[in-house]
């Protein structure tokens, strides 16, 4: 059992973390790191628990941007379907990964985003690559989704770290990359709860309370992205992924 002052603290993160995946996308980063960080589990079960967690709160993230109509459909499919294959690349390769190595790995990659994106934003830089819907186009789309797929399954952090960065690098509107970050991580996290279920990884006793509070939080999370500035998102995407890799090696 966890004590009452850990369990509202996860509460907290969630209902936060539900608030930016709906805003600026990695929201849900902040549920696997107090999961690592607050309590006792394997990385396989907190893999496994927050991916079960995020396939809902993709669901109806997905559900309201696709009533706001900013999800590009055919960019969505394509990645979406090239995340579902790495993510089983990437469950399998978690039963060889340490705790400890599953947290130096997570901040590894949070941070080379995070600070990707802060100096570009903080630049004033455009997009290296803006990536079109030709043929040519759509296959880097589906490269993009096979690198989100491994590391989503690997890390169980449900594809939205890395989706919204990588869309937002080559160019896609930031509206237009949360909306189909929801799209994504439908896929990337089902098909990593699934895989983790199998294999009994799933606590269902964090499962239910955590997802209440991160259903709570994307609502909110999609009210304000509707209101804030993209450019403002962006820049603080990167700082949020930032600040969290320095909390997993802290």
């Amino acid at each position: 059992m966890l004590a009452t002052e850990v369990l509202i603290a996860l509460l907290a993160l969630s209902f936060l973390g539900g608030v930016i995946v709906a805003t600026i996308g990695p929201g849900g980063i902040l549920i696997v790191t107090g999961l690592y960080l607050l309590t006792s589990l394997s990385s396989s079960e907190v893999a496994g628990t927050s991916s079960a967690i995020f396939t809902v709160g993709a669901v109806f993230g997905s559900l309201i941007y696709a009533r706001s109509g900013e999800i590009d459909w055919r960019v969505a499919g394509v990645v979406s379907a090239a995340a579902a294959v790495g993510t089983w690349i990437g469950v399998q390769a978690n039963a060889s990964l340490s705790r400890q190595a599953y947290g130096v790995t997570l901040a590894f990659l949070l941070a080379i985003v995070g600070c990707n994106i802060v100096y570009r934003e903080y630049r004033d830089l455009e997009p290296r690559v803006e990536l079109g819907r030709g043929r040519r186009d759509l296959a880097a789309f589906g490269a993009i989704g096979l690198v989100i797929g491994v590391f989503g399954g690997l890390l169980g952090i449900g594809g939205a770290a890395l989706s919204a960065p990588a869309l937002v690098l080559v160019g896609i509107p930031m509206l237009v990359t949360i909306a189909v970050t929801q799209i994504v991580v439908v896929f990337t996290a089902l098909f990593t709860a699934v895989n983790y279920l199998l294999r009994d990884a799933i606590v269902l006793g964090l499962f239910a309370p955590i997802t209440a509070a991160y259903l709570g939080g994307v609502g909110i999370g999609w009210l304000l992205a509707h209101r804030i500035d993209a450019d403002r998102l962006k820049f603080a995407l990167g700082v949020v992924l930032i600040g969290l890799a320095v909390s997993l090696v802290v």
